[in-house]
């Protein structure tokens, strides 16, 4: 028995080693090409799940190659994703000025407003950026928080194509459009902020499709367009703050097309893997399900605040659940590093 308990394990450890730098030779090589590894792409995180598992292996193996798998995993693991496990607590400049901001995918489906106007007013956000704004949600927010937030910008529709950006600062459309279909029609928005003008992007891609291998690979492609059109306005203005739904994890390619260009407040001041989808599974949420069971709350990170170089990211968190989205909001403060 113990002799069969010591091949099973080495050909357990084998084995998953075997999956997983597979998977890593193809995702450093090919990246999203491929449909349907840039679903595993945006999965990839638990493919690290089984490695204490392998460590206890390597523990009672006493193999040096097993041991080596184990640490070449550890390694990759940290490089991908260690970063965000290290503590950030950035001090603010004597005397800087900040901002707070919110991006929350409010899910058009359902007409729960109060739980969502409570969770943006405890984060008291200075301005709050929405996808997926309905009529019943966008006349809550009028009469509930229109003291707090003088200036709405606000495209309500039935369904998850509306979009909303509330603001304690100075608030007005542009005549910028971003080319593409996106879900709903981004916000190209000009804020006048402590006597600096700064353009503020709401935006929702397109979604990720589920269906055949040609329909997600056609949004993949779709999506990269638009982290394309989005560096590609960001290179033509100034101080500038874009956020919203991705759609995307930081290992598929929109992000990192987006992140060349952007600073994540999350990656600069966030802690944790900072996961904002799927969540309820109400009606009309986009949580998947397998057979007739949802998947796990939380596997994914795919909504963001972005920002240029103007801005210094010093807190970031995630906006605790609703009870009603099946996305989480992020909220991060800003600091002007512009004199």
């Amino acid at each position: 028995m113990k002799d069969f308990i010591h091949r099973l394990t080495i050909a357990g450890c084998w084995a998953y080693f075997t999956l997983l730098f597979f998977w890593l030779a193809l995702y450093v090589f090919t990246g999203d090409r491929f449909a349907v590894l840039s679903l595993v792409n945006m999965l990839a995180v638990y493919l690290f799940a089984p490695l204490p598992l392998a460590a206890v292996g390597a523990i009672i193996l006493r193999r040096a190659e097993v041991w080596a798998g184990v640490i070449l995993a550890a390694a990759t693991f940290a490089v991908l994703w260690g970063g965000l496990f290290v503590p950030k607590s950035p001090a603010a400049r004597a005397g800087a000025e900040t901002l707070r901001v919110m991006t929350f995918n409010v899910l058009g489906w359902h007409d729960h407003t109060a739980p969502q106007i409570a969770v943006i007013r405890a984060q008291g956000a200075d301005l709050v950026l929405l996808q997926e704004l309905n009529p019943e949600l966008a006349s809550a927010l009028r009469r509930e928080l229109g003291a707090d937030y003088p200036y709405m910008l606000l495209d309500p529709q039935t369904g998850v194509t509306g979009m909303g950006a509330l603001s304690k600062y100075p608030l007005s459309p542009t005549s910028v459009q971003l080319p593409l279909e996106w879900v709903g029609v981004p916000q190209v928005l000009s804020m006048h902020w402590n006597g600096d003008t700064v353009t503020v992007v709401n935006f929702h891609t397109s979604p990720t499709t589920l269906g055949t291998l040609h329909r997600a690979g056609q949004a993949n492609r779709q999506r990269e367009a638009q982290a394309y059109a989005l560096v590609d306005l960001a290179q033509r203005s100034g101080p500038l703050i874009v956020a919203g739904d991705a759609n995307a994890t930081p290992l598929n390619e929109p992000y990192k097309i987006i992140s060349r260009q952007l600073l994540d407040a999350w990656k600069g001041a966030g802690f944790g893997l900072g996961h904002t989808f799927p969540g309820s599974d109400i009606p009309g949420s986009s949580r998947p399900r397998l057979g007739s069971w949802p998947v796990p709350m939380w596997l994914f990170r795919i909504d963001y605040i972005f920002h240029s170089s103007d801005w210094r990211a010093l807190e970031a968190h995630i906006a605790p659940f609703d009870g009603v989205s099946d996305h989480r909001g992020v909220v991060a403060v800003l600091e002007w590093r512009r004199p």
